[in-house]
């Protein structure tokens, strides 16, 4: 299987025209190699509006000519892939880089999208942690369902019709189910702070029925634990299954540190597939990243014999990232416990008295004068608490006056 490099002309001008000849013809029976159309105001900076494509190409005509189907043909793709696998962070733009892939459509079956999309995530994953970065992009449904797969947060209901059972994805499709369907990220952040072990699905891919799974795509179904190189255009990933050897069933060691890598290749024009050259030719030609995909099938990771997982453990924990909500403030958290002290005394102000004998009513209302005094004393010692910060303020700016007024 191919891997996507860097398809074509480098020079922007001239693939915007390559753009125009390959999707758009203007008047019936124009050639499509005549070169001076104009390029579309929504092609800007090598992205072209996805609304743009939508709005040209969203239905065929009934009398259309082969030429015209493969045309429409191609800004589909264009379009799907622009809003799925390699979304950007616009939310409505594609580069348009992607579009002499689907030149020979027999050709663009034999990319490795998949190794493409991952690539890509991976990538904009990266991104999206640092703390200048405030989107994100690429295959966010994949990222989505891999979530589902192995936690029950923000998880949908189960897809009960059985046509959909391949992509294994489609077990999710429906809404989303539970209390948290409506909430805000606070909400998100604290239920997977509170996950523990028996909580996460260790093995999210043992009871799926491989029978359902294509033959091509399972006869290569063992790559998913290689450890290689993924690529998309100039993007170089690597994908680091001996770090995550659980979901394989395998027991987890210590892993290797990761080599550095360059993580942006060479072009090496349009989609070109490299599977069929030899060793000696690949040497040559490809640079380190891309000769260790083409090897992908050499390094399956293979889980070892009487590992310790303590000590591994013990390794992930110091050099981890325990919770993902940021450490809460002593204002905040006393918001959230007079939040709570609220709520219990409303919830025990609503139960009624009627029906129930003297000693659990006697219980009640020992509950509601508990409650109530220990909201009066939290309130009692907030409101102090800001009497005494502001008469410091002002006797420091009182202070700051007499100094300025003796000077």
């Amino acid at each position: 299987m191919a891997s996507i490099t860097d398809p074509g002309p480098t020079d922007k001008s001239e693939v915007c025209l390559d753009v125009m000849n390959t999707l758009q013809c203007w008047n019936n029976g124009s050639s499509p190699l005549n070169r001076s159309r104009k390029v579309p105001e929504d092609l800007t900076g090598g992205m072209l509006k996805l609304t743009w494509l939508k709005e040209h190409f969203s239905k065929c005509p009934e009398d259309a000519s082969s030429e015209t189907i493969e045309r429409y043909t191609r800004a589909y793709l264009l379009y799907l892939v622009g809003s799925t696998i390699f979304s950007t962070t616009t939310g409505n733009k594609v580069p348009i880089m992607y579009l002499p892939l689907f030149e020979n459509f027999d050709e663009a079956g034999k990319y490795a999208w998949g190794a493409a999309a991952l690539a890509m995530l991976y990538r904009t994953l990266g991104n999206a942690s640092l703390k200048s970065q405030g989107t994100i992009s690429g295959s966010l449904t994949l990222l989505q369902c891999w979530s589902y797969f192995r936690i029950n947060v923000g998880r949908p209901k189960i897809n009960e019709d059985p046509s959909g059972n391949f992509p294994f994805a489609l077990r999710w499709k429906g809404k989303q189910g539970g209390p948290r369907s409506n909430s805000n990220i606070l909400a998100y952040r604290k239920a997977l702070d509170l996950l523990t072990p028996s909580d996460v699905q260790w093995l999210p891919y043992k009871d799926l029925d491989l029978a359902l799974v294509p033959e091509h795509i399972e006869s290569n179904l063992n790559l998913k634990a290689s450890k290689t190189m993924l690529i998309c255009f100039d993007k170089a990933e690597r994908h680091m299954p001996d770090r995550c050897l659980r979901q394989f069933d395998m027991s987890q060691p210590i892993p290797e540190n990761v080599k550095r890598w360059e993580k942006k290749i060479r072009a090496l024009g349009e989609g070109k597939d490299l599977t069929n050259e030899t060793e000696s030719e690949a040497n040559g030609t490809v640079q380190a990243e891309l000769k260790e995909w083409l090897d992908r099938k050499l390094h399956i990771v293979e889980g070892g014999e009487g590992v310790d997982e303590s000590e591994y453990m013990q390794w992930y924990g110091k050099i981890t990232r325990k919770f993902v909500s940021r450490p809460e403030s002593l204002e905040s958290e006393f918001q959230r416990t007079v939040a709570a002290m609220k709520e219990i005394a409303d919830i025990a102000d609503s139960v009624s008295a009627d029906g129930i004998d003297a000693r659990d009513k006697k219980l009640l209302d020992e509950i509601k004068s508990s409650v109530h005094h220990c909201l009066m004393d939290i309130v009692g010692e907030s409101q102090n608490g800001r009497r005494k910060s502001a008469v410091k303020r002002k006797r420091s700016l009182h202070s700051n006056i007499k100094d300025e007024t003796t000077d």
